[in-house]
This record gives structure tokens, C-alpha cells and sequence, in this order.
């Protein structure tokens, strides 16, 4: 198999001088979704761009990676999805990738973006940016997913292969706290992942356990090769000590888009703590998409 590309230590940025102060702040807005008040973050100046949250947190937890996505040269909106920061549940019978999906484009809609030229997603937010850019053909230039889920394949081995809905949910708990605690930035994870995750857990500790329940079903391999046919260009990253979402599911993915893909150092929270890093991969992204002609440098593994 071969080797997956790594980012590089130094990869070209936009003309600093010519970002304000004011599009590298993070602002807070609220619209009103579905009947329902939903908050969101907004950074940077330029083409639109959506970014999706992981399960259990809001983009409170992502303040940095926003900024450094909205630095890299468009305008980023990153909105709590449902079930998570205050905005309610989906309908149980929409409570699906899909379901997410056109949440999204309804969350765009009111908000007045027709298109965004990149979706981003980390995690959970990465299976829900597949399913948008999947079931909304032309309303994405390119998308980025950050240690996504989306493949079926948990482990292999010599007695076959284990999918994802065999995985025990004691399984998933045992290396949340493993990525978390083993982290080497763990002072810049922690706070931002406990100011989230508590508070969604105390609001609505049924409504994690059911998002979380259809999380473990996810296969989105079909979803990406048809995007990927469409030519709409894919970056599919991941860390190398990530422990909840595995490398079989990376490989599945990387494979399904026809791509590399891209390594970074780091835990499955890894843009929490390396927010420069993540900003690098946007620009890559924007330009792939179109909106940019700065290409970064990225080296192979």
C-alpha cells in the first residue's frame, strides 16, 4: 500500500498583510433554523466555506481551527448541528447522514449561501459533510474531511474482518480517554473539549447516545467514490496516533476518492492542538476547489 503523504513543516500561507484584524477574528451570530435558534461561528474573508463539528462538541471547542481555516483565505461558517450546543435534535426518522445533510443546506440556505466553495468536517462532522457534498451536487467545490468517519472496517485480521457494528461501545469510551490524556498538547485539548463536551452531555445525554448509535453504522465509501466521479476534489486526513477512528477506516476512504491522502502528528482531537497544521490543509483544499492559486508544499511520507 503505499505511503500516505505527511504536511510539511513549512507550507505557503496567504499574504499575511493582507488579512485585517477583523477576518481573523472568530464572531458569534445566531439564525434561526427549522423554527429554532442555532448558533454559530463565522471567520475570515472571502469565498464561503462550511465547517462541521465532531460528536459531543460545538465549534466553541474548534475557536482556533475556525480562525485558521478562515485565515486561509475564505469565509467560514461553522454552525452546533443538531443535538449538540444548544440546537435541538433532529426527528428521529431524520435522524441520519442524510438527515444532517440537508440540515446543512437548510442551516446555508437561511444564512444566504447557495454554494460554499469547501466543506470541512472533523470526525462526526466529516461523515455529514460527505452525505451534504454527496446529496447536494454543485453546492461544494471541494471537501476536507479530518479523521472522518465513514468506512465500515473496525480491524482485520488473519481470521477476517471486523466492521465498525461490531465495535463495543466500552471500546470507543476506552480510547476517548486514551487519544485525550495521551495528547502532548494535552492544556490546549483539554479545556476546549471539557467546556463542550459536559455541557452537551448534561443537556441531552439521550440525544449523544442516539446520534452516537447511527455513528456506528456509518459507510460512506459509496457516498465518496460518487463525489470523487463528479471530480470534485477530496482531501481525506488523518493522525497517526489516532485510536477512535482507525486506519482501516483512512485507507477505505483515501482508496474511495481515488487520492493519497495526508498524515499528520497527532491525536484524533489533533486540529484542536495543532490549529496551524489544519489551516494549511484549508489552503490546500481552496486551492484545489479553485478559490486559491497558492499551492502549499506537502512531502511524502
Amino acid at each position: 500500500m503505499p505511503g500516505a503523504p505527511a504536511v510539511a513543516e513549512t507550507l505557503l500561507a496567504p499574504d499575511q498583510d493582507s488579512i485585517t484584524r477583523d477576518s481573523r477574528a472568530v464572531t458569534w451570530s445566531n439564525v434561526v433554523v427549522d423554527g429554532h435558534r442555532v448558533n454559530y461561528a463565522a471567520s475570515g474573508n472571502g469565498p464561503p466555506a462550511l465547517f462541521l463539528h465532531g460528536w459531543g462538541l460545538r465549534p466553541n471547542a474548534y475557536r482556533e481551527p475556525i480562525r485558521r481555516m478562515g485565515m486561509a483565505g475564505c469565509r467560514v461558517y461553522a454552525p452546533a448541528m443538531p443535538g449538540f450546543g444548544g440546537t435541538p435534535e433532529l426527528p428521529g426518522e431524520q435522524r441520519s447522514f442524510t438527515g444532517y445533510a440537508a440540515w446543512a443546506g437548510r442551516f446555508l440556505d437561511v444564512i444566504g449561501e447557495s454554494r460554499v466553495t469547501l466543506v470541512a468536517g472533523h470526525s462526526f462532522g466529516g461523515g455529514v459533510s460527505t452525505a451534504f457534498v454527496h446529496d447536494h451536487p454543485g453546492r461544494a467545490g471541494s471537501l476536507l474531511l479530518a479523521n472522518a468517519i465513514g468506512g465500515p472496517t473496525w480491524a482485520s485480521s488473519p481470521d477476517g474482518i471486523r466492521t465498525m457494528t461490531q465495535r463495543p461501545a466500552w471500546d470507543w469510551g476506552r480510547y476517548f480517554g486514551t487519544d485525550l490524556f495521551h495528547s502532548p498538547h494535552l492544556m490546549r485539548v483539554l479545556p476546549a473539549l471539557l467546556e463542550d463536551f459536559i455541557p452537551n452531555l448534561m443537556q441531552n445525554p439521550l440525544g449523544m447516545f442516539r446520534t452516537g448509535d447511527f455513528i456506528r453504522r456509518a459507510d460512506l465509501l459509496m457516498e465518496i467514490r460518487a463525489i470523487a466521479r463528479r471530480h470534485t476534489p477530496v482531501l481525506v486526513a488523518w493522525s497517526d496516533r489516532d485510536r477512535l477512528v482507525p486506519r482501516s477506516v483512512f485507507d477505505e476512504m483515501r482508496q474511495a476518492a481515488g487520492v493519497d491522502g495526508v498524515v499528520v502528528n497527532g491525536s484524533h482531537s489533533w486540529l484542536i492542538a495543532d490549529p496551524e497544521a489544519f489551516g494549511e490543509l484549508a489552503i490546500h483544499a481552496l486551492v484545489d476547489s479553485g478559490a486559491l492559486t497558492v499551492r502549499p508544499s506537502l512531502s511524502v511520507a
